[in-house]
Formats: structure tokens, C-alpha cells, sequence
């Protein structure tokens, strides 16, 4: 367990203490209702020790000493008015034993008891005002047979998630421990629960709350409790039958959405966006597909950048509307451009491009279903292949400093039309690149957690009905990264690209995603974070491959050399092999039999680009490991 220091007495305590004290003199003042009694008398004296002492011995005795004034609650009120009451009984036992003749009135400890409690409650409720917890809250208790939970997060997300429970009603959990991801107010006292610190803390509360109680769970507090503390929480829950809820911070003691960076099963990627601002500044940007998930995020990170304007392409005109009204009112200061448009029109991109003349571009648009492209072969072409032409082309005529592509690991010895498509637009980004005067990149994801059409938002709209949650097949895995992580990447190529030009090759940037995580553990962990557990609450079953799907992806080829670049977990996979000649020749062909809807003929050019491309071939790819650590 984390060892922190542990102050076995508060602030609050003492003044409790002093409080209780004057509590008591108020009493006897009222008590004799004329004159002062002085300290010399000794039932005074006598009176308001026993009383000070026996507050002291109670406040330990009901969990108070620890704790802080700002978290409390009705509970906590509670367990304050037992408090006082026991030392106002103890102190009239002490008087009676001591002074049998009683020389202080018979009521002055209860009034005493009274007062005591009026003010410590007092000087609470001010202190939750001051720390702006507000007071609607302080007299709902915990909720009839409210489940025992222990808590896992930062403090402060703790603290305004519990507040804001209460403010809807009874507390609908019950805490009987809290451990503090960043180690802050240890042994403090919130809710009637006892702060830990460190995650080793975890599986010992656990064990011990479930020999106590019949039901157990934990809840993950706040945005982002630490992906650690996620990983950490998702393993006891499923070795200990437990019950996993995610509570986001200050919504209340209610079920959140899964964040996708919980079921990451690794540290999330956090990459210095230094080098990007640089790029960007002031700069003109243009992104196509700029209303998609991965497209969004990425305008709103570049955004943050400083621009001095985005032009925005999107050929769905909500997807447009959306974030070009977003992005307008969040940064008003930029010159925001939306145009609708599909990226296979050539004239119109031309022209966009020669009106803003954008000094980055970047290509998000693109058809990604993979099933659906199989149905739609000659559009997956057009699409995925034809329109990365023209918005390339378009960029290469007015001499755009940087251009990244956004790929995926299904271009890698690929399966399926989209990934073939994929494979021949990375092929044409880097013979772009020998003729560009900026830089040209490709960026290969994973699969994007939490994107639209995604496996993620299917899950959740499935565990919402109460399942089944449907799966292909229980060995299928994939490489995973977040929305933020992909947009972060796509960012940091063109900044690499453009810092390193004649350094680096031209090739395909990817993020070190860590280790492959099956579908099936991604679904048991959703499960898990919904409050249920797996096959019990939810039944899981298996479909089957669909078309073009194959169990196990790949990131890099077998001839690529991979190499680190200047940023932590960003590498570069260089393509030694020659350029296929006459490419532009080839691809043509191929998106004219596409144009014309001749699957066999478009299948026929595309294999003389890609000779090893076998359509429909589900496979089992075997996977190059890279030892990330030993590159150099």
C-alpha cells in the first residue's frame, strides 16, 4: 500500500474541542441566569473539563477527529449529535460521582449538549457555503438499503459527485471507504468513510467490505480517474465478483458511459502538442471529413492551436453545421470556413484549395465500415482511394507545407476493398511526397474507441437493452487508441514531418498502442463498468466473421522499417521498397472501372498495384512484434 503521512487530528478537531468548552459556559451562564461563575469555582472548573475531555473522547469515538468541515453531511450530522450526546451523559455521570452535592445545575450539560451541537454544526455549514458545496444538500442522509461502495478517485471529484447526489435526493450508495488516486486527505473521514491512499489499497478493502456485506461495488469517480486506477478496478471486480459503476464527476451517484480510455488496458497516450503549435499558428489549415468523430476532434485540437483560420469540408451537412457552429463560438477570434463538399470533386476541391491556399492539410474523409465497404466495393474505391487523389493533387498544385493522410492498420496486407483502397492512397501519399515541396505523411490507426460506427457505441446501446452483446468471434483482437490519442497523432506527424523534412523517410506514422485487446474483453469490461456483471446480468454471444473481417490486424508490414522518432510513443514505419511505376497510370484505371461499376475489372488493376491482395480472404495474420524500447 502507498504510505502517506496521516495526521491523526484535525484542525477541526481542536476547535470542536474549544467549542465544546464554550459550549458548556454558555450553559451554566444561561443555566444560573445572573452572574458569571468564575474560574475559580471548582464545579466550574470541574464541569467544563469533564465536558471539553469527554467531547474529545467521543468525537474519536464517532469518526470525527479526521474530519474535514466542507465534506459534511446529513451523516456526518448525525454521528455529531450522538457525539455530544454521549459526552453531555458522560459528563453528568462524572459530576454525580465527583460531586454528589452537584454544585452546577442538573441541565447545564444538556444545554450544553445543545449548544455544542448548534454551533460545530454551524461552523460546518459556513464552511461548506465558503468551499461553495452549498447547504441544499447537508440534511439528505445515504438511502435505505444503499449498496456498500468503495470509492476510487481524486478527492475533489469524490467530494462534488457525492455533493451533487444528495442534491436530487438520498445518497443512493453507501461509502464505507475511499481510496484517493493522487494520495491527498488520507485518513480523513468523508461520507462516514475513511480515505486510503495508493491502489494497493484496493483488493484489501474489497475482501474485508465483502465478509461484511452482502453486496459490494466500486465506483470509478470523475472523468478521469487515472487509467491505472480504471485497469486496477476492472481486474478486482471481475476476480472478486463485484459490481464496477462509473460515476461522472458532478452529475450525480448515477451510471455514466463507459470513457473509452478505461478499457485502453495500457496509459493513455498524452503527446506534447508543442511542436504542433509551431506548425499551426497563424497559420491556414484545411481538414476534409472535419464533421466525423475522429475529423471533429481533430479541428478542436487544432483550434487550440491558434489559427489564423480552418477551412472545414464535410460532405454530410449536419456533420458541417455542427462543428463549424462549435468551433465558431468557442474561438471566435478564428476565421472558421465551412464548404460542403464531396472530396471525389475534383473542380470544386481544386478550387477551394486555390481560393484559401491552406499551409496544412489534413485528410480525414473516408468511408471506414469495413462489412458496408464490402457491399459497396466500387464506392470504397472512389472514396477511400479516388478522393485521397484529388484532395492530395489539390495540395501538391498550391504547395501546402505539410499534408497528413489518415490511414489504418487494414491497409497492412490487406483483406478487405477498404483496406486495399487504404493501402494504394498510403503508396500514392508517398510517391506524392518525392514531388512535393512540404512534406507528405500517412497516419495509421487502430481502431478508434468511441468513433461513430465503432464497437463501442454498438455495446453500449446493447447493454443498455440488457444485451446480448454480440461479438464475431471470442479470439478476435484489435489495437485500440482514443479519439484524443488519434487526432494528438495526426497533429504531431505533420509537426515531426515538418521539423525533421530530409531526416526522416516519408512513410506512415503509428502511435505505440501497446499490446492487441480482445473483443471479448473489451465487452466483459464495458459490462463491468456499467454496474453488471458479464454472462450473469448480460449474456455475450458470438456471430461469426462478417466480410472482410479478419481475427487478428497488423500495424506494420513485414518489409517496412520501423523507427523511432523524436516523440515517445510515436514511430515511423519507412517503406523501403521501390515505388510501383506508373502508379497514377494504375490507379486511374482502377477508378474508372469503379466509376462504372466494374467490381471484376476495378479487382483486376487494383491487384497490379497490390499483387498479394486476395479479397475475402479471413485470415489469421500473423502479427510482427516491435520492441518498442530498443528502437533507436
Amino acid at each position: 500500500m502507498t504510505r502517506h503521512k496521516v495526521k491523526l487530528f484535525s484542525t477541526g478537531y481542536f476547535i470542536d474541542i474549544l467549542l465544546s468548552m464554550l459550549s458548556f459556559w454558555l450553559a451554566l451562564n444561561i443555566a444560573y441566569g445572573l452572574g458569571f461563575p468564575t474560574a475559580s469555582d471548582k464545579g466550574f472548573i470541574l464541569a467544563v473539563g469533564s465536558y471539553g475531555t469527554l467531547t474529545a473522547i467521543a468525537l474519536i469515538g464517532f469518526k470525527l477527529n479526521q474530519f474535514v468541515w466542507r465534506w459534511t453531511s446529513a451523516d456526518d450530522l448525525v454521528r455529531l449529535s450522538q457525539a455530544v450526546a454521549a459526552s453531555g451523559i458522560g459528563t453528568v455521570a462524572v459530576l454525580f460521582f465527583a460531586d454528589p452535592q452537584v454544585s452546577v445545575p442538573r441541565i447545564s450539560p444538556a444545554l450544553a449538549a445543545v449548544i455544542s451541537f448548534l454551533m460545530m454544526a454551524a461552523a460546518r455549514g459556513f464552511s461548506r457555503v465558503f468551499a461553495g458545496g452549498g447547504l441544499g444538500a447537508l440534511f439528505r442522509a445515504i438511502a435505505p438499503n444503499a449498496p456498500a461502495t468503495i470509492i476510487v478517485g481524486p478527492i475533489d471529484a469524490i467530494t462534488q459527485a457525492i455533493q451533487a447526489a444528495r442534491l436530487s435526493g438520498p445518497l443512493p450508495i453507501r461509502p464505507i471507504a475511499i481510496v484517493s488516486t493522487f494520495g491527498t486527505q488520507v485518513g480523513k473521514i468523508f461520507a462516514g468513510a475513511r480515505v486510503f491512499g495508493g491502489l494497493d489499497a484496493l483488493e484489501p478493502l474489497v475482501t474485508d467490505a465483502l465478509s461484511r456485506n452482502s453486496e459490494v461495488r466500486i465506483a470509478l469517480i470523475g472523468r478521469d480517474p487515472g487509467r491505472q486506477a480504471a485497469q486496477v478496478a476492472l481486474k478486482i471486480a471481475a476476480h472478486k465478483g463485484v459490481a464496477l459503476m462509473r460515476i461522472p464527476e458532478g452529475s450525480g451517484a448515477s451510471l455514466g458511459a463507459v470513457h473509452p480510455a478505461d478499457v485502453l488496458g495500457r496509459t493513455r497516450r498524452e503527446l506534447d502538442l508543442r511542436g504542433p503549435r509551431n506548425l499551426v499558428r497563424f497559420k491556414q489549415v484545411l481538414v476534409t471529413g472535419a464533421g466525423g468523430t475522429i475529423g471533429s476532434e481533430i479541428v478542436k485540437q487544432i483550434a487550440e492551436l491558434g489559427p489564423a483560420r480552418i477551412v472545414l469540408i464535410d460532405s454530410s451537412e449536419n456533420n458541417l453545421y455542427q462543428i463549424s457552429s462549435e468551433i465558431s463560438t468557442l474561438h471566435p477570434s478564428i476565421d472558421i470556413v465551412p464548404r460542403l463538399c464531396d472530396i471525389r470533386n475534383a473542380p470544386r476541391i481544386q478550387a477551394i484549395f486555390e481560393k484559401y491556399r491552406p499551409n496544412m492539410v489534413v485528410h480525414a474523409a473516408a468511408n471506414k465500415h469495413v462489412p458496408m465497404m464490402e457491399g459497396h466495393f466500387c464506392e470504397a474505391l472512389e472514396v477511400n482511394l479516388g478522393g485521397t487523389c484529388v484532395v492530395a493533387d489539390a495540395a501538391l498544385a498550391v504547395d501546402v507545407e505539410s499534408f497528413v493522410f489518415i490511414s489504418t492498420d487494414k491497409a497492412v496486407n490487406p483483406v478487405n476493398v477498404m483496406g486495399a483502397a487504404k493501402r494504394v492512397a498510403e503508396l500514392y501519399v508517398r510517391d506524392c511526397s518525392l514531388r512535393a515541396k512540404g512534406t507528405f505523411h500517412s497516419v495509421r490507426f487502430g481502431n478508434v474507441l468511441g468513433s461513430s460506427g465503432s464497437v463501442m457505441p454498438l455495446f453500449e446501446r446493447q447493454i443498455a437493452r440488457g444485451g446480448p452483446v454480440t461479438i464475431t468471434h471470442t479470439e478476435m483482437t484489435r489495437w485500440f487508441m482514443t479519439v484524443e490519442e488519434a487526432s494528438s497523432l495526426v497533429l504531431q506527424a505533420a509537426a515531426i514531418g515538418a521539423e525533421q523534412r530530409g531526416e526522416l523517410p516519408s512513410g506512415q506514422f503509428v502511435l505505440d498502442m501497446g499490446e492487441p485487446v480482445r473483443i471479448v474483453e473489451l465487452a466483459q469490461s464495458m459490462i463491468r463498468m456499467k454496474g453488471k456483471e458479464p454472462w450473469r446480468d448480460v449474456a455475450i454471444i458470438e456471430t461469426g466473421l462478417r466480410p472482410g473481417e479478419r481475427l487478428h490486424e497488423q500495424l506494420f508490414h513485414t518489409y517496412e522499417q520501423v523507427v523511432s522518432t523524436s516523440i515517445e510513443g510515436v514511430m515511423l514505419a519507412n517503406d523501403p521498397v521501390d515505388p510501383v511505376p506508373n502508379l497514377r497510370i494504375l490507379i486511374d484505371h482502377v477508378l474508372e472501372a469503379a466509376r462504372k461499376d466494374k467490381e471484376t475489372a476495378a479487382l483486376t488493376w487494383l491487384q497490379h498495384i497490390l499483387p498479394d491482395f486476395r479479397r475475402g480472404a479471413n485470415q489469421v495474420a500473423s502479427l510482427k512484434r516491435i520492441d518498442v524500447a530498443g528502437l533507436e
